[in-house]
């Protein structure tokens, strides 16, 4: 068989993925691309003949056979994109073919250097007027899914903002757009949360969603479920598309027993943007009652779902549904404590500030202990964790204070904010209002800790060192420190930190307009109860 039809066999098994015949017929197949790519090369292959190949070999991505094949022809590509740009004598249908296919295998080195060339072609293809108009709509899409894949990557980034550019062009031609494009493209862009461009493209298709308000119907439970994630990166501009998304949830309510579980935990994260709002409170409560009935299957849930779904639904902490669901989450984090493993520090972070909007709870108590306890396990690694996330793990903790593995765990986060107060040109400077005083109010829950004392006297002395910049602090913020600092009044820095918010709260005192009216009878009554720690200081 010569390469045309061995192309054109896979291209014609791939119609049938699920029939064991065509699968065992591609994968003859592959094996035999694989021996010529390693004995006489892919000089007789066209960019067709490779195109049909990866695009049918990638409906198998758990074979060996197709992933091999698909990374020996990545090398082809990549070779191809260096020998006096090639890759020009593909297809625009035929790179975006290429991109999804490689993409199957992410991990694959081979498949990510093709795609990284593809995207490099993308960009100069934009560069040529309106050359990215000769893609279709699926084409588009099926670059933006590949690409990201690789968010890490600059030149991929790059292509994907030349097609949020072309996205915008097209915007009033949107409707001509399939429902898995738009879906698609949204999910894609989502992965550059920080760039002008993808944010436009995005808020055009939100319009686009909000025209077809009426149509949602239309839409499959995962396309519903991407668009509510990749509107959530930009939920000024999106929530009355979402909203509509959240509407047709509802009305799906009784169906969300077919919904996968990253769907499920996606919408949940992506409503959770706008809790204020009647439809996404109702679309959440739904799917909550979903999750409690999956009580004995949330295994099934991947490490992000079920921290997503934590964090999601942390945003209704009055609502009995919400309550119920993190309940039976936190008895799955209980029960398997050794799968807290394999999450990482934004997860962690998730589940303790979750699990924190209900002290009461038992079960919540226990998951977060469980936490606690595979903090204090990980003390020595935790250096990688952002200042966010220490803050809000702390923050939690601190609900249970006579738990002892969250003394343990605090302490070993104490220790990371000395190490890094100790950090010459930076120290604590880096961190946020609300970072430092989740911290302090944190350590102050074990006044008696030499190291939380610590912690808090080196966080004081950042306070001291913005004299005449916490007007960045909000009135809970400076609440919240003085509380804390004053378990310490024997502390120099403490004194000084306290005597600096004191000066802050006299000048907001002598606004004409505002005065202290906006803090509340219980942030006035922690004020005067930490400045009086400090009597002898006139300013307290």
């Amino acid at each position: 068989l010569d390469a045309r039809n061995l192309s054109l066999l896979v291209n014609g098994f791939s119609k049938w993925p699920d029939q064991p015949g065509c699968g065992d017929g591609t994968f003859a197949v592959a094996g035999e691309v694989l021996r010529r790519a390693e004995t006489e090369g892919f000089s007789k292959f066209n960019p067709q003949n490779l195109t049909n190949l990866v695009n049918g070999f990638s409906k198998w991505p758990k074979q060996a056979e197709c992933r091999d094949a698909t990374s020996a022809i990545g090398t082809e590509v990549t070779y191809l994109a260096g020998r006096a740009n090639r890759l020009s004598d593909f297809e625009p249908q035929g790179l975006a073919n290429l991109v999804n296919g490689f993409s199957k295998w992410p991990s694959q080195a081979k498949c990510r250097k093709a795609t990284s060339a593809i995207g490099t072609e993308v960009t100069r293809l934009a560069g040529r007027a309106k050359r990215l108009s000769d893609f279709s709509p699926q084409g588009l899409s099926n670059l933006v899914n590949g690409f990201g894949k690789y968010p890490e990557e600059q030149d991929l980034r790059q292509a994907v903002a030349d097609i949020a550019a072309e996205i915008v062009g097209r915007a009033g031609k949107l409707n001509r757009f399939p429902h898995q494009e738009l879906a698609n493209l949204v999910n894609g862009f989502g992965k550059w949360p920080e760039e002008f461009d993808m944010r436009h493209a995005t808020v055009a298709i939100a319009g686009e969603i909000v025209a077809r308000a009426k149509e949602l119907g239309g839409f499959t439970d995962q396309h519903l479920a991407n668009l509510a994630n990749g509107f959530s990166k930009w939920p000024e501009q999106t929530r009355e598309a979402t909203v509509s998304i959240a509407g047709e949830v509802v009305t799906r309510a009784g169906e969300l027993n077919r919904f996968g579980y990253q769907e499920l935990a996606n919408l949940v994260n992506g409503f959770s943007k706008w809790p204020d709002q009647q439809k996404t409170s109702e679309a959440t409560i739904a799917i909550a009652g979903e999750v409690v009935a999956r009580a004995g299957k949330l295994k099934e849930f991947a490490n992000q779902e079920l921290a997503n779904l934590v964090n999601g639904f942390s945003k209704w902490p009055e609502q009995a549904s919400t309550r119920e669901a993190m309940i039976a989450i936190a008895s799955e984090v209980s029960r398997a404590a050794n799968r807290l493993r394999g999450f990482p520090g934004q997860e962690l972070a998730y589940l303790i500030n979750g699990f924190s909007k209900w002290p009461q709870e038992p079960g919540m108590r226990q998951a977060a202990v469980a936490v606690a306890g595979e903090i204090a396990s990980r003390a020595d690694k935790i250096k990688g964790f952002t200042h966010q996330q220490l803050a809000i793990l702390v923050n939690g903790f601190s609900k249970w204070p006579q738990e002892e593995r969250n003394r343990q765990a605090t302490a070993a986060i104490g220790g990371e904010v000395l190490r890094r107060a100790d950090h010459p040109n930076v120290g604590l400077s880096d961190f946020a209002p609300l970072s430092l005083a989740n911290l302090v109010n944190g350590f102050s829950k074990w006044p008696q800790e030499p190291g939380m004392r610590q912690a808090a006297v080196a966080m004081a002395g950042e306070i001291a060192s913005r004299v005449g910049k916490i007007e960045g602090f909000s009135h809970q913020h400076l609440a919240v420190l003085v509380n804390g600092f004053s378990k310490w009044p024997q502390e120099e820095r403490n004194r000084q930190a306290t005597v600096a918010i004191g000066e802050e709260v006299l000048r907001r005192a002598d606004r004409p307009d505002v005065g202290l009216s906006d803090f509340t009878a219980q942030g006035l009554a922690i004020l005067v109860n930490g400045f009086g720690k400090w009597t002898q200081e006139p300013v307290c």
